[in-house]
């Protein structure tokens, strides 16, 4: 599993209905975080941030996805999540 941490949350400009969620990965192992329904997201961009996008709390350097999700999906930003499978 990978860990993220939720830096932004706002509604899709693009898809009516849907929340877009920013994370960025963290570089920990073996904590318990909230594991996701992952039916109900769909990953729309994996980058490594070149500049600072402080707009969705991502740094140069960063390592991050930006994931759409149903609106319902109990996100808060600067929480911490498990993505993927073991």
């Amino acid at each position: 599993m990978t860990s993220l941490l939720i830096t932004d949350i706002r509604k899709s400009c693009c898809d009516k209905g849907f929340d877009l969620v920013t994370a960025i990965f963290l570089s920990r192992v073996g904590y318990d975080l909230r594991s996701l329904d992952e039916k109900s997201l769909l990953v729309l961009e994996s980058a490594t941030a070149e500049v600072e996008i402080p707009a969705i709390g991502v740094r140069c350097g960063d390592q991050y996805l930006r994931i759409r999700a149903e609106p319902d999906h109990g996100l808060m930003v600067g929480e911490e999540i498990q993505f993927g499978k073991d």
